[in-house]
């Protein structure tokens, strides 16, 4: 009996030996920005959302070739906003992560932006991205949202499936102005 159960116990330590993780690996596709600093938790302060700023006015350059809206944008009004305790315990949660306004998107030369700290901490690196890149679609490009869920400035919080090549293959489309359904936000200067 005891050699039994030192052979059942040995057979089931080696299968959990055989047991390997593996973690999918991906080849990113062509991007001419890239992403890694965004993506390294070593590497990124959550607190500066500044960085996303910079990211996306290079990759704009890189992509289409200008503008460069970081000369046109030179102080980027771009914060966090706290919900105070009593907002978080009476459970009223709010319907986004992240916002621009009014005086954003409709004055090219200014760009406000405002993130909910508590919902943004509670992200992963790459949704964080996203979430900034749609808040600039917004913001920048006047973009209003979009019916594909793949798509950058769909309104639904971001998914937590997405890979890199998602991302880039939505910022793409985004820049290039090529998602379906493509609709503008009205300004009053607008004709």
């Amino acid at each position: 009996m005891f050699f039994l159960l030192t052979l059942a116990c040995s057979k089931s330590d080696n299968s959990e030996a055989e047991i390997e993780i593996i973690e999918e690996e991906i080849e990113q596709i062509y991007s001419c920005v890239t992403y890694s600093e965004l993506l390294d938790p070593q590497n990124t302060n959550q607190d500066d959302l500044m960085q996303y700023w910079y990211k996306f006015v290079d990759d704009v350059k890189c992509t289409r070739g200008g503008p460069d809206y970081g000369e046109r944008n030179p102080q980027p009004n771009i914060f966090f906003e706290y919900r105070s305790v009593a907002q978080i315990a009476s459970g009223v949660t709010p319907d986004h992560i992240a916002y621009s306004t009014f005086s954003g998107y409709c004055n090219d030369s200014f760009v406000n932006v405002g993130v909910l700290y508590n919902e943004w901490t509670e992200k992963n690196l790459l949704q964080r991205i996203w979430i900034m890149y749609h808040e600039f679609g917004h913001d920048v490009y006047k973009y209003e949202h979009s019916t594909d869920p793949a798509d950058i400035m769909y309104p639904a919080s971001t998914r937590g499936d997405i890979n890199i090549n998602d991302f880039i293959e939505a910022k793409d489309r985004m820049f290039k102005r090529s998602f379906p359904g493509i609709k503008y936000i009205p300004c009053p200067t607008d004709s």
